[in-house]
């Protein structure tokens, strides 16, 4: 949950007369709400990898998104698991998260499906999943984030080096039209990482209360800048910063991480490691 000097002050009244099991119940509301975005951005990769193992255009693209399909079908039980096993509780998908997922889903073009996918959706979950990891307590969470973290780094890498090649073939309409649906889909993913149904319930917010409070806090913004400066030069490095779309990303605030490390290179050499005893890993 937000730091307790972050609430506004009749949220923060509200949180402070809430008895100890019911700050509890509160903490586990929220978690259960992010946790449960994670499992539904998960099954949206599941059945986006599944459809590039078809549709995408050379028989190594195939071959790999069939492997990343495999992965993320990992990702969808331990996830599912844990909201089900640990936390007891799920939430559905958020309305943002949806449409996204919904455009990426029905449009037939692969290169979209692939930007939308491996860039975007992939790119901000690797980063959250990192975070996450950073700040948990629980080491069978950071345990099993370690693990969907080596998967994640993949995925986006590939998807990296396989699009920078190929947006150099398009033409510069075919180029801005990328970049617009780019554009699109990080402001869709802007809102959805705004959770507010634990802060309704349990401190008496209205919807857009709760959103103009996340919106507005310094640990919603330093995670939302987080997640975008690992998205950003991504994009940059696959040539989809044009012109036209740049004020647009400087408008969000996104723009200033444009020269940000981006994700090309990995350490094959770390991933091709077996996996570590649970008392190896380390947030």
């Amino acid at each position: 949950m937000q730091a307790d000097e972050d609430l506004p002050h009749e949220a923060l009244e509200a949180y402070k007369a809430l008895s100890d099991e019911e700050k509890l119940e509160f903490n586990r509301h929220d978690l259960a709400e992010l946790m449960s975005q994670f499992l539904h951005g998960e099954q949206g990769a599941l059945l986006v990898a599944s459809q590039l193992t078809s549709c995408a255009p050379t028989f190594n693209a195939k071959l790999y998104a069939a492997s990343q399909t495999f992965d993320e079908a990992r990702h969808v039980e331990v996830f599912n698991r844990y909201l089900q096993e640990k936390i007891g509780m799920h939430y559905p998908i958020n309305k943002n998260l949806k449409a996204l997922l919904d455009k990426i889903l029905t449009d037939p073009r692969w290169d979209l499906k692939f930007i939308g996918m491996q860039i975007i959706i992939e790119g901000l979950a690797l980063a959250a999943f990192q975070m996450l990891k950073q700040l948990s307590k629980d080491p069978l969470l950071t345990q099993l984030l370690h693990y969907v973290i080596r998967d994640e780094a993949r995925h986006v890498t590939f998807g990296i080096n396989y699009l920078e090649d190929f947006v150099k073939t398009l033409t510069d309409e075919e180029r801005e039209e990328r970049a617009e649906f780019a554009f699109e889909a990080c402001v869709i993913s802007r809102e959805r990482l705004i959770n507010t149904r634990a802060m309704q319930k349990y401190l008496k917010m209205s919807e857009d209360e709760a959103r103009e409070f996340t919106l507005q806090t310094s640990a919603n913004n330093t995670f939302r800048n987080f997640l975008f400066s690992r998205v950003i030069p991504n994009l940059s490095r696959i040539g989809l910063l044009t012109d036209n779309v740049r004020p647009k990303f400087d408008e969000l605030g996104l723009l200033e991480f444009e020269h940000a490390p981006d994700d090309f290179e990995c350490d094959w050499n770390e991933l091709e490691k077996p996996l570590e005893n649970f008392d190896e890993i380390s947030a």
